[in-house]
């Protein structure tokens, strides 16, 4: 009687852990999708252009790219609870400040404080649920926790878009406010801690930064070759810093004592390649994720209101199907759902390069569909996939490493997309001051129309590359 007691409790407590976590990720989720769609507003209040405004992205990306893998590291040495809810309060002080910005400078450097805590959120919180859950539920259990946050992504566009249109973009911030306090306190009171490890530990705090040095250096230069030139001096040595910062990184893993990544995880064929996969499907959705919101506004004309709802199409999909695609991956493994997932995510996105002034609304919330429903195939499974291939104690890290996948392939494309689209505009014939300035959408909009699709159709050939890597990643149950 006493073991089914115990069982039971174990149940309950996990069941709360799962809707925490998940509590947590929605409103991750839905904070970053309402700046993606209030992106076309912020340039005109900042009287700035698409490459500037990429950055209110791209930090967070970095901050959380720096930090995360160190953070499920701790977790794994010392405990996850109290790093995860200090991730709560951090995010909600910087949503505090993002929402006081009064310059565009200001507004970058608070979405870095609400990147600190959301990596202490996500280097944590899907390693929570997996050592919680019973083996035989995980992939059910990360399926719950992907719908979770597609909800939060759902609510944030069209959230964000009403706001927007009624009392202003500042709210979207002040919101975060009460629902990052509420789940910090629904934390303290649910997670359990355990014991401290007594072994002296040293954090590969090395690692780290030459980790994020590689990315910062990268992304930079990425973004500001259309204007200076590939081979202008300043884009040449930050991309000399990033690749030396790179080589110093791996070579800082092969020799810490505790590394912030394993790199013999690596030796592991369905880890690397689920993480390559990872890695293009996030960069091309990035990518497309910016320019959307700018076609969608400035050259077909809808309000931040009505693209909120055109958007939503993709996450209702991805809400229905993510627990059924967990719940497959638990039964016929990974590879064929995520080489299907990718494949569709394909397709959609050269529906998407395809688009026109004059394409209807059919037209437009199609490609949202296919892509939530290839994302909702893709992502559970892949995910589930990487957490089965590390023992129970470097879970925490293994998760920590999907994380900056993501972010690392997000940043890259929306570096990408913004090189490409600028270089684009550029080669019509569009003069430096024409392209900074954020009328010029409506002022040459077949000129913005083609950037836009040149730039759809060459980084959906990272989506490609996702096929690719999903297919290779081992027998067809893994």
């Amino acid at each position: 009687m006493a073991d089914i007691n115990g069982a039971t409790d174990q149940q309950a407590h996990f069941r709360l852990v799962l809707y925490q976590v998940s509590l947590g990720l929605a409103l991750v989720a839905l904070n970053h999708r309402a700046i993606q769609v209030a992106l076309p507003t912020l340039t005109l209040v900042f009287h700035t252009d698409v490459s500037f405004i990429q950055w209110v992205l791209l930090v967070y990306d970095l901050a959380v790219i720096g930090l995360v893998l160190t953070l499920g590291r701790l977790g794994d040495l010392f405990g996850r609870k109290w790093i995860y809810i200090a991730g709560f309060l951090l995010f909600t002080l910087g949503s505090a400040l993002c929402g006081l910005a009064q310059t565009p400078v200001q507004l970058v450097a608070f979405r870095a404080v609400q990147g600190i805590g959301g990596a202490m959120i996500m280097a944590n919180g899907r390693a929570l649920v997996t050592v919680n859950a019973p083996l035989s539920e995980r992939g059910k259990a990360l399926g719950l926790t992907s719908t979770a946050y597609h909800v939060g992504y759902m609510a944030g566009p069209t959230l964000g878009g009403l706001i927007i249109d009624t009392i202003g973009w500042r709210w979207i911030f002040h919101l975060s406010i009460p629902l990052g306090l509420a789940c910090a306190y629904f934390g303290w009171k649910v997670l359990k801690e355990r014991a401290r490890s007594e072994e002296r530990v040293k954090v590969d705090l090395a690692g780290a930064a030459f980790l994020l040095l590689a990315n910062i250096c990268f992304i930079y230069a990425l973004n500001q070759s259309p204007h200076l030139g590939l081979r202008h001096p300043v884009v040449l040595s930050f991309f000399l810093v990033s690749l030396g910062s790179l080589v110093l990184f791996i070579r800082t893993e092969q020799i810490a004592e505790t590394p912030i990544l394993s790199l013999a995880l690596f030796r592991n064929r369905l880890f690397t390649a689920a993480n390559l996969s990872l890695f293009f499907i996030t960069s091309t959705q990035s990518a497309i994720g910016v320019l959307m919101p700018f076609y969608l506004q400035n050259l077909v004309g809808f309000t931040p209101s009505q693209m909120g709802w055109i958007i939503i199409g993709g996450s209702v999909v991805i809400i229905l199907v993510a627990p059924v695609a967990g719940w497959l991956s638990d039964r016929l493994g990974s590879r064929l759902l995520c080489s299907a997932g990718a494949a569709i995510i394909v397709v959609a996105q050269f529906l998407i390069g395809s688009l026109t002034l004059r394409s209807s609304i059919f037209q437009i919330v199609l490609p949202q569909v296919l892509i939530g429903l290839g994302w909702a195939l893709f992502n559970s499974p892949n995910q589930s996939a990487i957490l089965s291939t590390v023992p129970r104690d470097k879970v925490g890290a293994a998760s920590g490493m999907t994380v900056t996948t993501a972010r690392i392939g997000g940043a890259i494309g929306i570096a990408l997309s913004g090189m490409i689209l600028t270089l684009s505009l550029s080669a019509a014939g569009l003069t430096p001051e024409q392209i900074a300035s954020p009328l010029s959408w409506q002022a040459s909009p077949e000129i913005h129309l083609q950037a836009f699709s040149y730039t759809v159709h060459l980084v959906n050939a990272f989506a490609l590359l996702s096929v690719l890597f999903a297919a290779m990643r081992g027998a067809p149950r893994e």
